[in-house]
């Protein structure tokens, strides 16, 4: 199916994510990964590409050191990155077919990846849980509770 929609890696955020998620750096190249996030945050495609590239790279890889590292990524991005991103990551394809695929009893992943992944999830959730608060809020005005929905810009 990759030959449909091309390389993942092939896109600007796609080749960042390719160079931080390398198995043979030694650590996390911070400064990469912060300029990931901006490439999302400021191109229209960034979101999209930047899953893309990131379930490709977790999807199926034996190598943990690159899978912990593209979780590393991930978890920068989920604080790091808007509406757009969250709504890919939040979705039910990426969470059941991507993240839960690497812990699953089948994968036997090490457990620093198993916590990696749970750890991630719920950092995931908090996002979610923080943002939904700031899309519905509650006012009261003359005793009476009103709720106001202010719809984020995508």
């Amino acid at each position: 199916m990759e030959f449909l929609l091309g390389n993942p890696y092939s896109t600007p955020v796609g080749q960042c994510i390719e160079r931080a998620t390398d198995g043979g750096l030694q650590n996390e190249d911070w400064t990469l990964n912060m300029e990931i996030c901006d490439i999302i945050n400021e191109t229209d495609e960034g979101p999209k590409d930047a899953m893309r590239a990131l379930k490709k790279r977790l999807s199926g890889n034996k190598n943990y050191r690159e899978v912990m590292l593209a979780l590393t990524v991930l978890e920068t991005c989920v604080k790091n990155c808007g509406h757009r991103f969250h709504v890919q990551v939040a979705n039910r394809d990426f969470i059941d077919g991507v993240l839960v695929k690497i812990i699953s009893p089948k994968a036997n992943p090490p457990t620093i990846v198993q916590d990696k992944v749970l750890s991630l999830i719920q950092v995931l959730e908090r996002s979610l849980i923080t943002q939904l608060l700031q899309i519905c809020q509650l006012h009261i005005h003359d005793g009476n509770l009103l709720f106001h929905v202010v719809y984020p810009k995508c």
